[in-house]
């Protein structure tokens, strides 16, 4: 039986010690080859243009790059990239404008266990939640939709009560160690978390 081809990843990453860490980490991983390492939006769209990647790396904390923007610009020129978006912010703000961009993975800096199996994840068409993201989501939306003053959003519509089943999977993804699939999730769940979001964290 043949071995699966590696899977072609691009990173964009900021010059820290964490950041060469993340990439050391994942240079021994067999089924992963890093097809570059970017340090800004300009070098990651140029090597598009000219290679075929599979999944886009993209270090938020990069200075002088709106990961977000970007993230969006990817998504929209290359539908078939997935972007994993990692991030010392796990403010809700800033995540749930990571899922309006179309993020299709959301890892913590320093979990490198988990973004290799983010990586191997997104690439079957699956989401990825980190658990410390999952907890911040599920935090800002209970928070959210509890308090009156955050209950109307711009269209006129009523901020939800989080279902009872979108809840329990967000407590599980956030209490767990990612094992047997549990931070994979199907991209429609997040498509419906984006709806729990006070508009102005998801412009």
């Amino acid at each position: 039986m043949a071995t699966p081809a590696p899977i072609q990843v691009l990173i964009m990453k900021s010059d820290d010690e964490s950041s060469r860490d993340m990439v050391a980490y994942l240079s021994k991983v067999l089924s992963i080859e890093i097809a570059d390492v970017t340090s800004n939006a300009t070098e990651t769209l140029r090597h598009l243009t000219t290679r075929s990647v599979d999944v886009i790396l993209l270090d938020l904390s990069v200075k002088g790059v709106d990961g977000i923007e970007l993230t969006k610009e990817i998504k929209k020129s290359y539908p078939k990239v997935r972007v994993i978006v990692s991030t010392a912010n796990n403010t809700p703000e800033a995540i749930f404008a990571a899922m309006e961009a179309g993020a299709d993975g959301y890892v913590l800096h320093g979990n490198h266990t988990g973004l290799e199996m983010a990586i191997c994840s997104v690439r079957l068409g699956t989401v990825w939640l980190d658990p410390g993201i999952a907890a911040q989501v599920l935090d800002a939306i209970v928070s959210a939709t509890s308090n009156s003053s955050t209950r109307i959003l711009q269209t006129g519509l009523l901020v939800l009560p989080l279902m009872p089943e979108d809840k329990n999977l967000l407590s599980t993804v956030a209490s767990s160690n990612c094992a047997n699939g549990v931070c994979m999730v199907d991209p429609s769940f997040v498509r419906k978390l984006r709806r729990y979001a006070p508009s102005e964290w998801s412009n």
